[in-house]
């Protein structure tokens, strides 16, 4: 992310194409609220059901389209 890139006090939406552990998202979220903005929620294509008690981080909401089969 380069700077100038959020102003703050901006709404966001984090979105990702795979969704595991939650790392990625969780990282992306602190970056995000470190440069002033608004994190309300994050969506992700793909989801790991045997992680999907990680879906909600930090308080926010994870949606997710398609989880794979167990």
């Amino acid at each position: 992310m380069h700077v100038g890139a959020i102003e703050p006090g901006e709404r966001a939406v984090v979105v990702d194409d795979l969704v595991a552990t939650g790392g990625t998202l969780s990282a992306a979220i602190r970056l995000l609220e470190r440069a002033g903005a608004d994190v309300v929620e994050c969506a992700c294509l793909i989801g790991l059901p045997k992680f999907k008690d990680f879906y909600k981080l930090n308080g926010k909401p994870v949606y997710i389209l398609v989880e794979s089969r167990k």
